[in-house]
């Protein structure tokens, strides 16, 4: 075996990159590239077991320091192989909030899903939680608006209803969602007047999001937006709090 060959096969693993892109990178760049065949022999034989040894002695530091606390927020998403129904494998990462070290990674196949990509992220979730309940003080969970993830920790209905864990939805998923929705709206001919107002509407979200603590406060907050595209900087129930007041504004009721 050539020391290039182990390297360059071991980087390509190592780095999260797909051999057969940089296969065409090279062949691009008429450079000699390592066999697909070898490219895997040598992951098999040398990276794999090395890489799953470093990441259980890793996580089992994690999970040891975790266990001192008896406040824990875990972040959690799922990611699919490829967009749509069509997608073969499902992987859902777990970080802690404070030092955002990974607690978990679960993959899961379609195949285990009865062949139903949709429930994929479901069951990657349940998985995770399943491991991590016993081992954790877990006290809230942080994750997309994904419905089925929401019917799994409703504090009432819910499989994890008795370990009283806070569901908190992510804001960054959230305010994607409020521009996508916005942009399509948008597109409706009598509604193309929106359009300006997006990145100014969806910066409002994050700011309401940042500075309400409760759900009320939010609503409060939220609903400003209104009066801002209307260029209204008082309003019955409250008025503009982040935009400075100039002398003649203070004077209105």
């Amino acid at each position: 075996m050539q020391g290039g060959d182990f390297m360059l096969s071991a980087n390509i693993l190592l780095s999260g990159n797909n051999y057969r892109k940089v296969a065409l990178l090279f062949k691009f760049m008429s450079m000699g590239m390592v066999t697909e065949s070898t490219f895997y022999r040598i992951q098999d034989a040398y990276c794999i077991e090395p890489v799953q040894e470093y990441w259980d002695k890793t996580r089992a530091e994690v999970i040891d320091r975790l266990r001192q606390k008896d406040h824990v927020v875990l972040l959690g998403d799922g990611r699919m192989d490829s967009p749509g129904h069509c997608a073969q494998f499902g992987t859902y990462t777990t970080i802690e909030q404070d030092s955002r070290d990974v607690v978990h990674i679960v993959s899961v196949d379609k195949r285990e899903t009865n062949k139903n990509s949709v429930i994929m992220e479901k069951e990657c979730f349940v998985r995770t939680m399943d491991a991590l309940l016993p081992e954790l003080s877990i006290k809230e969970v942080v994750t997309d608006a994904h419905p089925q993830i929401t019917a799994l920790l409703n504090p009432e209905r819910g499989k994890y209803k008795a370990w009283g864990i806070q569901h908190s939805l992510d804001i960054w998923h959230a305010a994607k969602s409020l521009s996508k929705k916005l942009r399509r709206a948008g597109t409706v001919k009598s509604q193309t007047g929106i359009q300006p107002w997006i990145k100014d509407i969806v910066n409002h979200f994050w700011y309401c999001s940042k500075h309400a603590d409760t759900e009320e406060r939010f609503k409060m907050m939220w609903v400003g937006v209104l009066h801002h595209v209307c260029n209204e900087q008082f309003w019955a129930t409250s008025c503009c709090e982040h935009e400075p007041l100039d002398e003649d504004s203070q004077d209105k009721p």
